[in-house]
């Protein structure tokens, strides 16, 4: 039968057997989506389990680095004195407090200048390990070798700030809470130590109830009083509190420059030398800037508004003369501090004095007035036991965040990922009729196999084949495993496509080299052989032939090859090597290297050659050069019944076989399936590759003992 091109072949054989269209063609490997990105992950659970392991890790040495933290509480019961025009000193215990009156109490605990109190005296500031030492994440041996502290060698202690900086410490230490359905006031002090904790919880309440007993012997003995005098001091230090904030707004400024510069030199360091011009400029401009700085600072703590501060803090600051960067350092933490303490003492003495201006509009001079007072219900006791870090809480967060992580990961690698792993994806991505799916061929598997067989028929073995490729799986002893089932399935896929009398030329190509056309057309000629075909296999790669190598011969024979009766130095009789070492398997190796092998090609002698093959064989198999590599193969195409597309698994790129489709669409060629060669089974991957499973756990055993028994039942093709 004289070949016709391959697209009259196509819309002939739909006509006859009354295919539906592609449109109409039901899409076996429709995924949902979640369910596909479910299984790429899993595919990628080592990613995963690493993000969950670093985040276990991560949060167990955070644990071991963290120094611990020991919470301690003192609790005041606060009682409601209720003085009237009538009656006084009645004192009324029961419970007649709003939650805004606690709230006003709890506030006025927090004060700045409480706490400041407390940080000057001189028993808190002695007591042992007071300042907490700076956290060094470096493990104790990298410590050592840097040279940071000596072997075994515990960090130095350091002296308590001024008060103002400890009162903002004590702030971030402290906690205020209210029982809920009492009249209870727990105030919590955490700190690493747990006796400082004790000892600051009970110092902050002892100091509070020594505040209500001074206000009270200075004769406030009404809360509007009490109230109006509060308030005026409030005020008073609110205006102080604003007025010496606002001393410091052009220091400030400066500051923000002076950040801005040195974040601009930094960037410049990375691409410049010292001695470039910009890094020249950049660092003049920052010395300018640092000097503008220290003069609005030196403005700024000589000013009489915030005097009283500076004559204690600025004791503390290095000598500018001596040492201008240390100065420098030194202004920039003390004009920071300065500000947040600030900034809190605005803060706590605005609610307070907003909420004293409140309760001052709701009392009347003839009615009764109400004025809080308190007393000591527990002092702290020495916690025996850290409050924070919680192991549990840390170790879930960080192994959550972990997991996080590896999930991002995992996702970063799947869009990253430009490579085909299953025939789902190939199919999803590509909309192609997938003929078949062709495993990872194992040698391992294949000699177990052969062993085997030659155990069991040491008499019928036949050793003729011992030159053929050890991945040409139709041998003695490996044409019952799952590995020559795959290209029996491939041999029924294209039987399916169409009257094999009229569908003799099978091409098999790929886009690009090394996926793996040679062996996948040599075992799918064997497989046409086997069941009593009389197939011919041509070598058409003529730039790299391998067809040759597959069945260990030399690549020019005596009598030549296809490029010898391409170019009419022999004839197509002669060129036929029918001594392969399988029955009804002939061979056409491609002969002498061709010079010109396109040209060649296009001689229109290679349509006479396949006429003439189509009269003599049953099935004709073509192994073809890769498309995007060279344009050979396209000047085939035409004169093929099924055009086949080799796709390597996790090899050539999703690109490549997208610009191959793209130019066989050019051409007006339709591909009549693709092969998927050389998947990976994995348990995850189950079903997605037209697969029998993982090999070592499914049901059909092992890759080179098929489960049903031997083949023999329905034809061993060793014995044909």
């Amino acid at each position: 039968m004289p070949p016709q091109s391959h697209r009259q072949a196509r819309y002939i054989d739909d006509a006859e057997d009354e295919e539906l269209p592609d449109s109409g063609r039901p899409q076996p490997f429709a995924r949902d989506k979640m369910k596909v990105l479910v299984l790429n992950l899993l595919g990628r659970w080592h990613w995963i389990a690493l993000g969950l392991i670093l985040g276990f890790l991560g949060a167990t040495y955070y644990l071991a680095m963290v120094p611990k933290e020991y919470t301690a509480t003192a609790s005041l019961l606060v009682k409601q004195q209720t003085n009237s025009v009538m009656a006084r000193d009645q004192v009324d215990e029961i419970n007649l407090g709003s939650v805004e009156a606690m709230n006003t109490i709890a506030e006025r605990i927090r004060r700045m200048d409480l706490l400041e109190r407390i940080a000057s005296r001189q028993d808190v500031r002695e007591l042992p390990g007071l300042m907490p030492p700076a956290v060094d994440w470096l493990p104790e041996w990298l410590r050592t070798k840097l040279g940071r502290t000596a072997p075994g060698g515990s960090p130095a202690l350091q002296a308590p700030p001024p008060p103002a900086a400890l009162g903002g410490m004590l702030a971030n230490w402290l906690r205020i809470s209210i029982r809920r359905g009492t009249r209870l006031l727990d105030i919590s002090i955490t700190h690493p130590v747990p006796e400082v904790s004790k000892a600051i919880a009970d110092a902050v309440a002892r100091e509070y109830l020594a505040e209500i007993a001074t206000a009270r012997t200075a004769g406030r003995s009404n809360s509007i009083d009490l109230l109006e005098k509060e308030s005026k001091e409030t005020r008073t230090s609110l205006q102080a509190a604003r007025s010496a904030l606002s001393i410091y707004a052009r220091a400030l400024e400066v500051h923000k420059a002076l950040e801005t510069k040195e974040t601009e030199e930094t960037s410049l360091k990375r691409r410049y030398l010292p001695k470039h011009p910009k890094m020249v400029t950049v660092s003049a401009e920052l010395k300018e800037v640092q000097a503008r700085f220290i003069r609005e600072f030196d403005v700024a703590r000589l000013d009489a508004s915030d005097k009283a501060y500076w004559e204690v803090a600025g004791k503390q600051l290095p000598d500018q003369q001596t040492d201008r960067d240390a100065y420098l350092r030194a202004a920039r933490q003390q004009l920071l501090a300065r500000i947040g303490v600030l900034e809190s003492e605005i803060q706590s003495a605005t609610l307070v004095f907003n909420t004293m201006l409140t309760r001052i509009k709701e009392t009347s001079v003839n009615q009764e007035s109400e004025e809080t007072s308190a007393e000591v219900n527990s002092l702290a006791r020495v916690p025996g036991l850290p409050s924070a870090p919680v192991p549990a809480k840390v170790t879930a967060i960080g192994s959550l965040c972990g997991l996080a992580g590896g999930l991002l990961l995992a996702l970063l690698f799947i869009r990253l990922d430009n490579k085909f792993h299953t025939v789902a994806q190939l199919v999803g991505d590509t909309d192609l009729h997938v003929l078949a799916a062709v495993a990872d061929i194992k040698l391992h598997h294949l000699d177990v196999a052969e062993q085997q067989y030659r155990k069991r028929n040491p008499d019928v073995y036949n050793d003729s084949r011992k030159n053929w490729d050890k991945r040409i799986v139709f041998r003695s002893g490996t044409s019952s495993t799952s590995y020559a089932e795959m290209f029996r399935v491939l041999r029924a896929s294209i039987s399916l496509l169409g009257d094999e009398t009229k569908r003799k030329i099978t091409l098999f190509t790929s886009a690009l080299p090394g996926e793996g056309k040679t062996l996948i057309s040599c075992n799918f000629a064997l497989a046409a052989a086997g069941q009593d075909r009389k197939t011919l296999l041509i070598d058409l790669d003529l730039r790299k032939p391998s067809v040759h190598k597959m069945f260990g011969m030399v690549r020019e024979q005596k009598h030549g090859g296809i490029t010898e009766c391409l170019a009419n130095l022999a004839p197509f009789e002669q060129v036929i090597y029918r001594e392969t070492g399988q029955e009804n398997l002939h061979l056409i190796l491609s002969g002498m290297r061709a010079p010109n092998p396109g040209e060649l090609l296009n001689t229109g002698h290679l349509t006479g050659i396949l006429e003439q093959a189509c009269r003599d064989y049953d099935a004709v198999v073509l192994d073809t050069a890769p498309i995007l590599a060279v344009p050979d193969t396209r000047t085939i195409i035409p004169l093929a019944h099924n055009v086949c597309l080799v796709v390597q698994a996790e090899y050539v790129p999703k690109g490549a076989v997208g610009r191959t489709l793209e130019i066989l669409v050019e051409d007006g060629t339709s591909l009549s399936g693709a092969i998927f060669n050389g998947y990976k089974e994995r348990r995850r991957l189950m079903g997605e590759n037209y697969s029998y499973g993982y090999y070592k756990t499914s049901r059909y055993g092992r890759a080179y003992r098929y489960g049903y028994g031997n083949y023999g039942a329905y034809g061993d093709d060793t014995k044909k």
